[in-house]
């Protein structure tokens, strides 16, 4: 079955979680924090989705700094704009 969230195509998927996952989450549903149990584990797998990308993007980064080339590439762009940098330092 294929339906939309938010204008994105959404699947039905099946898959086992442990029962005190979903007794936690019809508890949060009770508690009016989610609206439903399906909501609750959209939110939560979106928020672990945003969380590893997070993780990923700050390994790159340190990865990247460890990268000789990467650093000039870096470098050399920042000294390419210091001049339209210090543009703005006078009063209007």
């Amino acid at each position: 079955m294929l339906a939309t969230i938010s204008n994105e195509l959404a699947i039905k998927y099946t898959t086992m979680l442990p029962k005190t996952c979903i007794d936690e989450m019809k508890n949060l549903t009770d508690k009016k924090i989610v609206p439903s149990v399906s909501q609750g584990i959209r939110l939560a797998i979106e928020n672990f989705i945003t969380i590893q990308k997070q993780h990923e993007y700050t390994n790159n980064l340190k990865n990247a700094a460890k990268d000789a080339a990467f650093i000039k590439r870096t470098m050399d762009t920042q000294n390419d704009f210091s001049y339209v940098d210090q543009e703005g330092v006078e009063t209007w």
